[in-house]
């Protein structure tokens, strides 16, 4: 851990050391989290601490005080900040200069994780308006 903190110039949070510790790279089972007050997004997988410097490179607009520590939903990221007072934010490919802050810590952004409920996607049929099944599983539907 030492040696990443020498690469990056960043001090990282003890609650943060503990995770890469244990659980480097890991995909949650609670992976949705809020983004402001009316959207959500979901973790797709933290990222090995052995990536994040090369990842960081490819993040528009990124204080260079963040971390990218997990790779959400759409191409977005949740990004540890590594100054005072610290916190965790998400980074949104579509609006790189807008900042969501979504937990004080890291350890509070963990414990706000839930998990993803399908019953919990309001999906209105009209608003589909196009449908592509790949031919091949749809023989294995016909079989059966």
């Amino acid at each position: 851990m030492q040696v990443f903190e020498q690469l990056v110039g960043l001090k990282l949070p003890a609650d943060y050391r503990r995770f890469v510790s244990q659980q480097d790279g890991a995909c949650p089972d609670d992976n949705v989290f809020d983004v402001g007050d009316d959207n959500d997004c979901g973790v797709n997988e933290f990222i090995l601490i052995a990536e994040i410097s090369d990842e960081k490179s490819f993040i528009e607009n990124l204080r260079a005080t963040r971390l990218p520590i997990a790779r959400a939903e759409g191409g977005n990221y949740v990004c540890l900040e590594t100054a005072a007072p610290g916190g965790v934010y998400f980074w949104d490919h579509e609006e790189p200069d807008v900042e969501y802050r979504l937990a004080d810590s890291f350890r509070e952004f963990l414990d706000k994780l839930q998990p993803d409920s399908p019953a919990d996607t309001d999906l209105d049929p009209a608003d589909v308006k196009k449908v592509w099944v790949d031919p091949e599983f749809l023989k294995t539907l016909n079989k059966r």
